[in-house]
């Protein structure tokens, strides 16, 4: 897994940055112990990872 944008994490997924962040903001207190700070645009490998596998969104390598 690599560094994204949220930007680029909603393009896979199919959705606006907005929904994404309505699907995470549930999990903001799991997200932000791996790291997430608000104004983050890149989000590190471990975060994207978590996403991904948590809302199963296809990332190709």
């Amino acid at each position: 897994m690599k560094a994204m944008t949220r930007q680029q994490i909603a393009c896979y997924a199919g959705v606006t940055v907005k929904t994404l962040s309505n699907w995470c903001r549930p999990y903001r207190q799991e997200l932000e112990a791996l790291g997430l700070r608000p104004g983050m645009v890149v989000l590190p490998p471990n975060i994207v990872k978590w996403i991904t596998d948590k809302f199963c969104i296809d990332i190709p390598e």
